[in-house]
């Protein structure tokens, strides 16, 4: 595709030429790689052929393809006031099931590990037997919320839980509570293929057979607060399942407690 099928709307040509020098250089050396290879971008769920993607310096460029148009819809950047030294690794872990309890599997062994493992935010959503749980976590650096309906599916916990992830954060662990058979060494290998792949998801494989938890990109996160029922951020997963990275584990452990 050449450059000259590409169109700036209004709104995107005035953010563009308003960027510091360094930045636009960055954002003009993008624009020139996406005419070519205009799906490289992140396709959002729900709207048709509407992509971001993000720069080296973070700007976002959000765009949509009409035919071999492509039509530049904004360009945000980020205030350099607003940009962290390190951006965070977040993590939800969702423990309100009554299933979690059945098992008898404590919740703090999974949150220690996700702190040991480097994780800067984590929450921790409960609902049954929530007093009882919050006692296990309270000598841990956790958010604690409660599901007052647990019981109408996992999506809910899901929402309660990235309501309250850190603004800043950079990509977000989410973690079933009935599986916390899982040690900080395998996280640290999770978080190093995310930022060496520049990919929205890791998922760990224990000869090849997907396991818990799942890493997603804080781009992500609108998608996973639409989830529905009892599913998690399973639809998420299956749409971007092209973008999805597998970070093969050596332990057999994480296959525990799986269905």
């Amino acid at each position: 595709m050449k450059l000259n099928d590409l169109f700036l709307s209004p709104q995107a040509y005035s953010s563009l030429v308003n960027l510091p020098s360094t930045e636009r250089l960055c954002v003009n050396k993008t624009l020139l790689r996406l005419s070519n290879n205009p799906q490289d971008g992140l396709k959002l769920w729900g709207r048709q052929d509407l992509y971001v993607y993000q720069t080296a310096l973070e700007t976002r460029i959000i765009y949509k393809l009409c035919g071999k148009r492509i039509i530049l819809l904004a360009i945000k950047a980020v205030p350099q006031h607003a940009i962290p030294a390190r951006k965070k690794i977040s993590a939800v872990v969702l423990a309100a099931g009554k299933d979690r309890h059945k098992d008898g599997l404590p919740v703090a062994g999974m949150a220690e590990s996700l702190l040991d493992a480097g994780v800067d935010d984590l929450v921790v959503v409960l609902g049954y037997q929530a007093e009882e749980t919050k006692k296990e976590l309270q000598s841990k650096d956790v958010k604690v919320v409660v599901n007052p309906d647990y019981e109408f599916g996992i999506s809910k916990s899901l929402k309660y839980g990235l309501k309250i992830v850190a603004q800043d954060t950079q990509a977000v662990f989410l973690a079933l509570g009935n599986r916390p058979f899982i040690k900080s060494e395998m996280l640290k290998q999770m978080i190093r293929a995310y930022k060496n792949q520049t990919a929205p998801i890791i998922v760990p494989t224990f000869s090849h057979i997907k396991s818990h938890p799942i890493m997603f990109d804080n781009l992500l996160i609108p998608e996973l607060m639409k989830a529905r029922g009892n599913v998690g951020g399973r639809m998420v997963l299956d749409h971007h399942s092209k973008e999805t990275r597998q970070v093969e584990i050596s332990d057999s452990d994480i296959l525990k407690g799986a269905n």
